[in-house]
């Protein structure tokens, strides 16, 4: 080969270094560039306090002070911030959906892509110290109130009763052996409630919603016939039952990106025994005549259908002849059950210990509260940290 023959092939060689070194500064200037377009519109874009795609309040900017930076908690609580505030947050949780279908994996962001268009919450891990702190609290608020009849009903979540719905090979927690450890603690205090068999028994049927980690309707109603029975309440009951909406897309399709389902949401009324009823939401002092809020069904999450959402108090007053009070400590899941228990007691005094701090002894006190229900699912009981507190007797 002759030397100008090398000569141009070597100046050809150093042309695509060139070029490619090109290319590649480029590319690192574009990427920075990126980076900076997406941290300035992290910083200076408009920051939100709540999502309604995921029905739940969103981290705020964490307060710097030296003690949070020594014990690391700032910086979690920054990153949590990070995530929430993220631009087009929404949209990258979309894209990370379709990328885990393209691998071919069974969970996205903690929800299970289940079968039949189900999505399904991840199973939590027992907080064991609070729960045991929580069991106890309640054994020690029944014998306080030993003159009120005193039920708990923990409610078992969609990946347990409806296990065939979830995707192949996914574990699956015994939330059997959990119920029965929490109703274990209370024996002797606490009248316990399994509703398990009967929502087993028809898992088939509409029971939990596909795109949400509630129950529908049809399973509450289910449910309220193991109260019903174990509480002495009137026997069974028909009911004219309403759609109210057919577009419903839960929480769990917003966390997973998934939005290939949608749900019915329907609302129960007893037609054997219709009572009148005012509702006061007593934090916000506002009173209704309804427990369903219409205008909820113009929002996304259209389960808060059921009272507007969660309230710390709310109280209801009815028309029917019943003696009975009822004091009724819940989570969300409880909201679609009240529709149930209207015909059968005078009062219904609803507590979220989530939000609640007031005395709760005052109100079994001065309320003539003759029973009372702690109604919660279970992924939330194992995992809740205010149960105790509010139920701890108050101190002079």
């Amino acid at each position: 080969m002759s030397t100008v023959q090398e000569n141009r092939r070597e100046a050809m060689r150093i042309l695509r270094r060139r070029r490619r070194a090109l290319a590649y500064r480029w590319l690192g200037i574009g990427f920075v560039a990126l980076l900076a377009v997406f941290a300035l519109l992290n910083i200076f874009g408009k920051k939100k306090t709540f999502s309604e795609a995921e029905n739940r309040t969103l981290a705020d900017f964490p307060a710097l002070t030296w003690e949070s930076v020594v014990n690391g908690d700032f910086m979690t609580k920054f990153e949590d911030y990070v995530a929430d505030q993220f631009f087009a947050r929404n949209g990258w949780i979309d894209l990370k959906f379709w990328e885990d279908m393209v691998l071919g994996k069974k969970e996205s962001n903690g929800v299970y892509l289940g079968k039949d268009g189900y999505l399904m919450e991840v199973p939590e891990e027992p907080d064991m110290e609070n729960m045991k702190k929580n069991l106890q609290s309640m054994a020690d608020f029944a014998d306080r109130h030993a003159d009120a009849a005193v039920y708990a009903s923990m409610i078992p979540n969609s990946f347990y009763i409806m296990e065939e719905k979830l995707p192949y090979g996914a574990p699956v927690r015994d939330q059997a052996a959990d119920i029965s450890g929490i109703y274990d603690a209370l024996d002797g205090s606490v009248r316990c409630i399994d509703v398990s068999d009967t929502l087993r028994q028809h898992a088939q049927e509409y029971i939990y919603y596909k795109t949400d980690h509630h129950w529908t309707s049809l399973g509450a109603s289910y449910a309220f016939e193991d109260l019903a029975e174990q509480m002495g309440l009137a026997g069974d009951a028909s009911y004219e039952v309403y759609t109210v909406a057919n577009d419903f897309e839960g929480t769990l399709a917003s966390r997973s990106g998934d939005h290939r389902s949608s749900d019915t949401v329907q609302i129960f009324e007893n037609a054997d025994s219709p009572v009148d009823y005012v509702v006061l939401y007593v934090e916000e002092g506002e009173k209704t005549s309804s427990i369903y809020d219409s205008e909820s069904l113009e929002n996304k999450d259209k389960y808060t259908v059921f009272f507007g959402g969660n309230h710390a108090r709310v109280d209801i007053t009815t028309t029917g002849t019943q003696s009975r009070n009822l004091l009724l400590f819940k989570d969300s899941y409880a909201n679609c059950m009240v529709q149930f228990l209207l015909p059968y007691f005078r009062n219904i005094i609803m507590v979220d210990p989530r939000y609640f701090y007031d005395n709760v002894d005052l109100i079994m006190e001065t309320q003539g509260i003759t029973d009372v229900l702690f109604l919660y699912n279970v992924n939330t009981f194992v995992k809740d940290r205010s149960i105790a507190d509010v139920l701890a007797a108050e101190t002079e």
